[in-house]
C-alpha cells in the first residue's frame, strides 16, 4: 500500500514500484543503449551489380604528374563488359556451380562468389514454406543447371529442410 507523506499540511502519496517493474525498466534502458551502439555501426553495402556505380566522364580525365604532363592510368582491375554492335554493354559470363545436395546458404554464397546476384529460393516440397534459416535447408535442384551464363541470369534454388527427402 502506498505510503502517505505530509509536507507542511500537503499530503502526497509515495508510489513504490515492485522489483519486477524495476527489472523491466533496467532491461528496457539496457536495450535502448545497446540499440544506440549497434545503430551507430556503419553497415557495408551489398556488392551486387546494381550497387556498382559507373564513373562519370569527369572522373575519367587523365591524371597529371608534377611536371604537368598527362600520364597513363593503370588498367582497371574490373573486367570490362562486352559491347554489342549497337554499342550497348553486355553482362559478362560467369561459371555457375552445381549446388544440388549442398546447404542453401552455401549454395547462395557460392553463386554470389561466381558473380550471380539475382537469386531466389523456393520450397521444393510444394508446401510454400519460407527459407528463414538458409543453413537448415538442402538444395534439391537449381535453375539453370551448372554451366556458363551471363551473371545477370536469375538463379533459383529449390530446397527442402535438412533431413527431408527431395
Amino acid at each position: 500500500m502506498p505510503q502517505q507523506v505530509s509536507l507542511g499540511g500537503i499530503v502526497k502519496k509515495k508510489i513504490t514500484l515492485g522489483k519486477g517493474a524495476g527489472i523491466a525498466l533496467a532491461a528496457f534502458v539496457g536495450l535502448g543503449v545497446l540499440g544506440a551502439v549497434v545503430g551507430e555501426e556503419e553497415k557495408a553495402p551489398v556488392a551486387g551489380p546494381e550497387a556498382v556505380a559507373s564513373p562519370s566522364s569527369e572522373e575519367k580525365a587523365p591524371a597529371v604528374d608534377v611536371s604537368g604532363e598527362a600520364r597513363e592510368e593503370k588498367a582497371s582491375k574490373e573486367p570490362r563488359k562486352a559491347v554489342d554492335e549497337a554499342g550497348e554493354q553486355q553482362p559478362e559470363d560467369g561459371e555457375l556451380p552445381g549446388m544440388v545436395g549442398e546447404n542453401l546458404q552455401f549454395a547462395q554464397d557460392s553463386a554470389q562468389a561466381a558473380g550471380f546476384y539475382v537469386l531466389d529460393d523456393q520450397d521444393a516440397s510444394g508446401l510454400g514454406r519460407f527459407q528463414v534459416m538458409d543453413r537448415n535447408w538442402t538444395v534439391c535442384s537449381q535453375e539453370p543447371g551448372p554451366g556458363t551464363y551471363p551473371v545477370d541470369t536469375k538463379v533459383t534454388f529449390y530446397a527442402v529442410k535438412t533431413g527431408e527427402s527431395c
